[in-house]
């Protein structure tokens, strides 16, 4: 078995999940040294912290977790030892482009609810969308999430042809 000591911070499912894939440093050699284990709920030495405060996606908590001595056995490791990092930068342009997906949408809402409001309150005896400066400003909003937009078209539309680089995925998570 493995034995591991540390502590990880904001983990996504962290109090509610019974079994956790967790990047572990099996060897001292950088990047190439990390491998994914399982981490089941029960173990001896694995310990969570409390559900942490953030600001967004409430619904899904966020946890510390602590290792103390915690054994792993060797059935529990995912693919081969040492290669944990590549495991996980497999992935890395899709999980960068389901957050840039995310954000679009999280963006064009809040533009949405902004327009409803400057178009319901007054000011002044007056909309406020109706001020110049509420214009520029709506416009310029309206301008970035449309140009967003379609980058993470363009991203997806990459994926799906299986030719999206980590650096446009990267690009539009930004």
């Amino acid at each position: 078995h493995y034995i591991v000591n540390g502590a990880k911070t904001f983990i996504s499912n962290g109090i509610n999940a019974d079994a956790l894939v967790t990047a572990v440093r099996t060897d001292n050699d950088g990047h190439r040294g990390l491998s994914l284990l399982v981490i089941e709920r029960g173990m001896a030495g694995f310990k969570r912290g409390h559900n942490l405060k953030k600001i967004g996606r409430h619904c899904q908590d966020t946890a510390e977790l602590y290792f103390s001595d915690c054994q792993v056995p060797f059935a529990n490791r995912l693919g081969e030892e040492n290669q944990g990092f590549y495991y996980m930068m497999f992935n890395l342009a899709q999980e960068r482009l389901n957050i840039a997906v995310s954000a679009i949408t999280a963006a064009q809402y809040s533009f949405n609810l902004t327009m409803q409001y400057v178009q319901e309150r007054e000011a002044f005896g007056q909309k406020i969308a109706t001020f110049q400066n509420t214009r520029f400003a709506m416009a310029e909003l309206a301008t970035e999430i449309k140009i967003g937009q379609t980058f993470v078209d363009r991203c997806v539309m990459a994926h799906n042809r299986k030719d999206l680089t980590p650096e446009e995925a990267a690009m539009a998570k930004w």
